[in-house]
């Protein structure tokens, strides 16, 4: 990835006569690449990488173009290159010929069909050079915005961080604080003491779910899924619950069956956040949660009741983040919002229904995984 200062600080201002983007060539036919060199010198939103540093493993560049039998030649140092790379770095090809055509059998009698996903452009020749600036145009427009995101992701990371930190610590001195109360304080400083006590474990319940929200946002395409002990997730989790919450009665309706599900390892956090929601907006003397699972032939369904105020039909989708408005909704909850974006990544599903208990009824159904010993024991490492 391009750094700050060679991007000018800013990629506003980058692919600009003040900040050019960097053309790395590599075309193996000597005629042409003098040719393009001397159209890109002639350019002042664009420079050319020196013969010198004419690496494609090297972090100068922010466009490749190069021909067919480079491609080739390069395949392995490229495809390393744009896989370590934090931003876009695209790869535009010259060829005499479409990309319909089969690849080309080099002298080495092998087709790297391969090394053709590299490519993110392609310019047939002869080259127009209006078609080839506009190709350029578009592939350092869209680095620049990828650098950016980049940028902005990054210090949202770190903000996000700072933040977890701090108010952790601040949440953890008052908590103790208000303990020290306790031998200080009557009947009704009690009940003060305890709301103060549920409000800042909300709020450090809050932070753990935004750090998992980001660790969702930060994994790069599908998640990798895997057979996950639900007995034991969930075992933990209300284990973890009762602790938590001493007032509230937490009971489990049948064993919980020894099964697997396709999940990964915020599982935890879908139940966590279940239990915390059922409670957390129960305002009975004792909130009662309920917890049954059901095993069915391809899949398992997790329900969780309570006996709190409910949640009106025509706020179900908001609670969960689906309306347009997402997490913007007044109904809308982070809590729910990432059981249900972890729950759909899952390849399962969330429904709110009302509660035999008077309150809230959600089921979670996720695929019932098949697993063998060995992966079984992987997973558990």
């Amino acid at each position: 990835m391009m750094s700050d200062a060679s991007t000018g600080g800013s990629t506003d201002r980058w692919g600009t006569p003040g900040s050019p983007a960097r053309i790395l060539s590599l075309l193996s036919h000597s005629g042409n690449q003098r040719v393009l060199t001397d159209w890109i010198h002639q350019q002042d939103r664009y420079e050319v990488v020196p013969d010198a540093d004419a690496d494609p493993t090297a972090d100068t560049f922010d466009v490749c173009i190069i021909d067919e039998h480079s491609l080739h030649k390069y395949a392995t140092e490229l495809r390393n290159r744009t896989a370590a790379a934090d931003a876009f770095l695209p790869i535009l090809l010259v060829s005499p010929r479409g990309d319909s055509d089969s690849p080309e059998t080099y002298p080495d009698g092998e087709s790297d069909s391969s090394a053709w996903q590299l490519v993110d452009e392609l310019l047939l020749t002869p080259i127009d050079t209006s078609e080839l600036r506009r190709r350029l145009d578009t592939l350092t427009r869209v680095r620049a915005q990828s650098i950016a995101l980049e940028q902005k992701t990054a210090q949202l990371l770190l903000l996000n961080r700072i933040t977890r930190h701090d108010i952790r610590n601040d949440m953890n001195v008052i908590s103790g604080w208000t303990e020290q109360l306790a031998d200080h304080t009557d009947d009704a400083g009690k009940e003060i003491r305890k709301r103060i006590l549920d409000s800042s474990q909300h709020v450090v319940d809050l932070t753990k779910a935004v750090r998992e929200f980001v660790d969702t946002l930060q994994t790069a395409g599908d998640p990798d899924l895997q057979p996950v002990d639900l007995n034991r997730v969930l075992s933990e989790e209300l284990t973890k619950r009762r602790s938590t919450f001493e007032d509230a009665d937490f009971s489990l309706q049948e064993d919980i069956p020894d099964v697997h599900v396709c999940a990964d390892d915020l599982l935890a956090s879908v139940f966590r956040n279940l239990l915390n929601n059922a409670v957390q907006h129960n305002h009975s003397d004792t909130p009662r949660v309920e917890v049954t699972v059901i095993e069915q032939a391809d899949t398992v369904v997790t329900t969780v009741a309570d006996n709190g105020p409910g949640i009106p039909q025509a706020q179900r989708d908001a609670v969960l983040g689906r309306t347009e408005q997402g997490l913007d909704h007044p109904a809308a909850g982070l809590g729910l919002y990432l059981v249900d974006t972890l729950v759909t990544q899952y390849g399962g599903t969330v429904q709110i229904t009302d509660a035999d208990l008077g309150g809230t009824r959600i089921d979670v159904e996720l695929q019932n995984e098949a697993v063998t010993e060995a992966n079984i024991s992987d997973n558990d490492t």
